[in-house]
């Protein structure tokens, strides 16, 4: 789940709300390269039980990929350290992204793109929103596909660090690494095979069986994945605001029998 200090549309106080109204036990605030969600909590008087969470971006063979850190220790220096080589990586990346945008005409995509971001980490959605503001597009999904995805005029390959350094930030800070949401690379079922493998190898501890909603044979097949790489078990919605049902709080499926939930280690 994401909050607005990435491409989330919440306040962290009103995402952690939602999440308890919506029947949520324990959560992770899993913004995308940085934990700022933190900091604006009163952890003394929390609706639900809080895990230190952050989604890293990564890469392996040329793809871009997520993993998630839970159980967290914020304060953790190997993870400020490497949470800032990130961000510094993300705010190169939205400059050379709104460089592009103007070339197509869109001379204030910057600034646009930092309003939508209120503060927060300045990530493609934000242009996306900034595109649709504009009536250069109709919806987020069109300015991916006219300009934001791979292969398009505002699209900017990003050198993000590799998964060995990515699981050990998350190691070092006490956490548990967790591919995020792998079947949306949609990848054949060898590379993702291939893709665990080399996850596992960099310390990699545990797998989203379940994101957001998914059909049942595709839970089961993540679920045989888990065991056959005897990883742990998470489940996510990838909530980023209201209105997507695809990603609802309070509304994942359970995980399957045989399966080693990651909460059974803390």
């Amino acid at each position: 789940m994401h909050s607005q200090c990435s491409d989330g549309h919440l306040l962290p106080q009103d995402l952690v709300d939602l999440a308890a109204v919506r029947g949520c036990e324990q959560i992770a605030i899993t913004d995308h390269d940085t934990v700022a969600a933190y900091a604006e909590l009163d952890t003394q008087a929390l609706p639900v039980r809080l895990i230190g969470g952050c989604e890293f971006s990564t890469q392996w063979q040329g793809l871009d990929i997520h993993v998630v850190g839970l159980n967290l220790d914020l304060h953790s220096a190997e993870l400020l350290d490497g949470l800032a080589q990130q961000q510094a990586a993300r705010q190169q990346r939205a400059q050379r992204i709104a460089d592009q945008l103007a070339r197509q005409g869109f001379a204030d995509a910057h600034v646009g793109a930092l309003e939508f971001a209120q503060g927060g980490s300045v990530g493609r959605p934000h242009f996306a929103r900034y595109l649709v503001e504009q009536g250069a597009v109709a919806n987020f999904q069109q300015a991916f596909k006219r300009y934001l995805a791979a292969g398009k005029p505002a699209y900017v390959r990003t050198e993000w660090a590799d998964l060995e350094q990515v699981c050990g930030w998350i190691i070092a800070a006490g956490g548990i690494a967790v591919l995020a949401h792998p079947l949306k690379y949609k990848m054949t079922h060898t590379k993702l095979r291939s893709l665990l493998l080399v996850f596992k190898a960099a310390g990699g501890g545990a797998v989203e069986v379940v994101s957001g909603a998914q059909q049942p044979e595709q839970t089961r097949r993540m679920a045989a994945l888990a065991r056959q790489f005897d990883l742990l078990a998470s489940v996510g919605s990838d909530f980023h605001q209201l209105g997507q049902p695809w990603a609802a709080l309070g509304q994942v499926a359970a995980l399957p029998e045989g399966c080693k939930p990651i909460w059974s280690r803390w």
